[in-house]
């Protein structure tokens, strides 16, 4: 479960962020939406739209899980290669 906080840019533009499994989660309001981000050594990896901010939130931690499946399914097939 991500534990989500809200940061302030330099502009004081609130956007929610969190961790979970070495991801980088946000979400943010922008353009009349709740966009959100996630990224993995300043990489962007996946992103998405949603109508409320708890939506975009589970969408961005699905993704993020979605992802680990894949680098963990990876790094094994490399050991047994």
């Amino acid at each position: 479960m991500a534990q989500w906080r809200t940061q302030y840019d330099c502009s004081g533009f609130p956007v929610e962020q969190a961790k979970l499994c070495g991801f980088d989660l946000s979400v943010a309001y922008i353009g009349g939406e709740w966009q959100w981000l996630v990224r993995r050594d300043g990489r962007d990896f996946a992103e998405g739209a949603a109508r409320c901010a708890a939506v975009a939130k589970e969408q961005a931690a699905n993704a993020a899980w979605r992802l680990l499946d894949v680098v963990t399914r990876t790094a094994r097939t490399a050991r047994a290669a």
